[in-house]
């Protein structure tokens, strides 16, 4: 798939979770758009730390039948390596760049191995920071999924707006609407984050240095609190504060 129809596929994307109403209707939406990417399973949870529990808060999930009840069993929370650098990183990272220790191999071997067995042995995950005071993440997995680069910066997008509708609509209702302060030169700043520009091209188009625009999109993410460029854009395109 190339970087056009990446792009065609975020806007179909978020127009569709912009009209969900419900966590099954979100579910649905990002299902379909990452089958086109080869994941099978997918989860919006939080992570909870070593030994606070085995069953994270999961807002919306969709996975093999058994996987959930084998993963408990089995205790692979104790050596989930996947899990313990999604705590650890903002930035999305392949199973395969997660580390283990050594001393656990045979453990993190038993856990790869029925990773495999329910056709979950390669995935994506995309951190979230802490939106309710705990780690959280989106992950995706499959038996062959395309996890190239430009793909994985076309799912992140898609992950971080679908899990703000997720939180958004697993939340109590709020008494009106949530306003955001944001300048005209950050929402310019995010405006052209959005349409795939780096920090140093939107210099170059606003006529403000590559530091400037990163200040901007940090005091913008922090307003929005988001964890990085990408999740402000996310939320900024959820809130409607800027348009894609």
């Amino acid at each position: 798939m190339d970087s056009r129809l990446h792009r065609k596929l975020i806007f179909d994307t978020i127009e569709g979770l912009s009209r969900s109403s419900s966590l099954p209707q979100v579910a649905a939406t990002f299902c379909r758009a990452v089958a086109g990417f080869g994941f099978t399973s997918f989860g919006i949870n939080d992570l909870p730390r070593p030994g606070e529990g085995a069953n994270p808060v999961i807002l919306t999930e969709s996975t093999p039948s058994g996987f959930r009840d084998c993963y408990v069993d089995e205790r692979f929370y104790l050596v989930d390596h996947i899990c313990a650098r999604a705590r650890a990183v903002r930035e999305p990272f392949r199973y395969s760049e997660a580390p283990y220790p050594r001393i656990e191999a045979k453990r993190h071997q038993r856990f790869i191995q029925a990773l495999d067995t329910y056709g979950m042995g390669k995935g994506l995950v995309v951190p979230l920071g802490q939106p309710a005071g705990i780690p959280a993440c989106v992950w995706l997995a499959g038996d062959d999924p395309d996890l190239d680069d430009d793909a994985t910066r076309a799912i992140q997008l898609i992950a971080l707006f679908a899990s703000g509708m997720a939180q958004v609509l697993s939340a109590p209702p709020s008494a009106g609407p949530r306003m955001y302060e944001l300048t005209v030169r950050e929402r310019e700043v995010l405006t052209w984050a959005a349409r795939g520009k780096s920090a140093a091209e939107i210099g170059e188009i606003l006529n403000i240095t590559k530091r400037t625009v990163d200040e901007h999109v940090q005091n913008a993410a922090l307003k929005l609190g988001a964890s990085n460029r990408t999740h402000a854009v996310a939320v900024a395109l959820r809130e409607e504060i800027i348009g894609f």
